[in-house]
């Protein structure tokens, strides 16, 4: 702004402008502003709105200033029209203002046939040429202009503006109501204003809450996301699937939802990232508290593994004829980050095929039959036996002095304090831990725990991951439910839950 400005106190208004940014930041409105100003008749170097060369930009009815929308108007045609008209000079005024609209989806002739007259245009004559994406503009086309980018409205500016504009309007509204506007719109000020007047529409002179916002958008308020994902993390597939039950019986879009999500998801990640405050996380201190504390529960590489899976949703559902099913089949998955119940048998069944491997000798061309016998004769493979019932209680009881041992990782972090070692009367040791976050995490190291497990007891132990709801269902089918005996696992056998942060190497 400040830019244009002293261009007109100086008079050395440029021949071409490029107006570029993301959607709703003011590019179109700066250029008609703009147009009015070079214009105007009455001194300074804003316009004044009142003479007859500003009254005819705002009205339509001057014709100085000639708008384009180039994406219905992309042929080499309507830029060979224009190229004729701004031979003749103005009737009344000083320039011609062309403002081209979205010019990123002209076609490459009339590119080509705008170039020359950008090049050297009539000195009466003033491009503006307004896109989102300019990087689908020539080189030659940006190379004469002046660039200005248009950037996305910060949170507080916006709310401040907006607050402005409710005062003005006479209307009753939140301050919750417009923050939640505000991060909706993504720092776009037209969307901003289009769901505020809708909200007016509706709220029918009562006042706007959040909830106005939630219905006239089809989004949900954040409670629903920290529950959701609460239930994610501790495997509560039932109340995912009542969760998605009651946004679509509200009439909530599936779609808006999914996205909405992902921002949940990261602005989670970012909450356990940043040690500082940041513009990234522009939301209220208790807000980002809450965020912190549930991403502490989850840990990193969870959250990055639900960024993807509903990332990836979120392309298929913009094909998809029944998002409602893709969206509970993704929760059924993201609650079953490892399939407890058949990983000790798949772990088991590769193990076998190794050692059936490992115990054969293969003859190699370069090298005789008789020398691979002898070597194989001379280094016989050291054979590590299967662990029986007692070992795997030898390991319960010596966990801690085994977790001791390993070196000092996030998988020790989770071994010492948030998984739990038990047996149920099978061949494997299982590895019980509160939640999915915690157990995706020793999932993606479990090759290299069952290492440390034989190399600390010199036995080869079949590990088996399982939350601890799961856990508990199975030994109450196993010993029976009025066992004395039976040890289900509480909150008190994990101890309580920190900053999982601390936990990455």
């Amino acid at each position: 702004i400040t830019t244009l400005v002293n261009q007109i106190a100086s008079d050395r208004i440029n021949h071409a402008y490029l107006f570029c940014g993301t959607r709703g930041t003011g590019k179109t409105s700066t250029a008609k502003i703009f147009a009015r100003a070079v214009n105007c008749t009455h001194e300074g170097v804003k316009p004044c709105n009142e003479c007859a060369m500003c009254k005819g930009a705002l009205d339509g009815t001057g014709l100085n200033v000639i708008e384009l929308d180039a994406a219905s108007n992309n042929s080499v045609e309507n830029i060979r029209d224009i190229i004729e008209e701004v031979k003749y000079p103005p009737s009344e005024g000083r320039f011609k203002v062309y403002i081209i609209d979205e010019v990123h989806m002209l076609s490459t002739s009339a590119f080509n046939a705008l170039l020359k007259t950008l090049e050297e245009p009539p000195a009466h004559v003033v491009f503006i040429l307004a896109t989102t994406d300019p990087q689908k503009l020539p080189v030659t086309v940006l190379s004469r202009c002046q660039r200005f980018d248009f950037h996305r409205i910060g949170h507080k500016i916006m709310v401040d503006r907006l607050s402005e504009y409710m005062e003005n309007e006479n209307a009753d509204i939140s301050k919750e109501a417009l923050e939640y506007v505000a991060e909706l719109s993504d720092g776009a000020m037209r969307d901003a204003l289009s769901i505020l007047e809708s909200c007016l529409s509706m709220s029918n002179g009562e006042q706007i809450t959040p909830e106005t916002v939630r219905d006239v958008t089809g989004s949900v308020e954040r409670n629903v996301f920290f529950a959701m994902t609460n239930a994610i993390n501790l495997a509560q597939t039932a109340k995912c699937m009542d969760i998605i039950d009651e946004l679509v019986m509200q009439g909530r879009d599936v779609v808006q939802f999914v996205g909405d999500y992902i921002q949940h998801l990261r602005n989670l990640l970012l909450a356990i990232s940043l040690k500082e405050n940041s513009k990234a996380l522009d939301y209220s201190e208790e807000y980002i508290q809450k965020l912190r504390a549930q991403g502490a529960e989850i840990g990193f590489p969870y959250l990055i593994s639900l960024i993807n899976s509903f990332s990836e949703l979120a392309s298929k559902l913009k094909l998809a004829t029944e998002p409602r099913l893709l969206l509970e089949v993704e929760c059924i998955e993201a609650c079953n980050p490892v399939i407890s119940s058949d990983y000790g048998a798949l772990t088991k069944r590769i193990g076998n095929v190794e050692k059936q491997l490992e115990s054969r000798v293969y003859v190699s061309n370069a090298q005789p039959q008789s020398e691979v016998q002898a070597k194989a004769v001379e280094e016989p493979a050291v054979k590590i036996e299967k662990a029986i019932p007692e070992d795997i209680e030898n390991v319960i009881q010596k966990w801690s002095d085994f977790t001791a041992a390993l070196p000092t990782t996030s998988a020790k972090a989770i071994l010492t304090k948030y998984a739990v070692p038990t047996y149920l009367e099978d061949e494997y040791l299982t590895l019980v831990c509160p939640s999915n976050g915690f157990l995706y995490l020793l999932d993606t190291q479990k090759k290299q725990i069952d290492t440390a497990l034989a190399k600390f007891f010199g036995k080869e132990f079949v590990t088996r991951l399982m939350l601890k709801s799961d856990y508990n269902a199975r030994h109450k089918d196993i010993y029976g439910a009025e066992d004395a005996s039976v040890k289900e696992l509480t909150p008190a056998d994990f101890s309580a839950l920190g900053d999982f942060a601390s936990f990455i190497d």
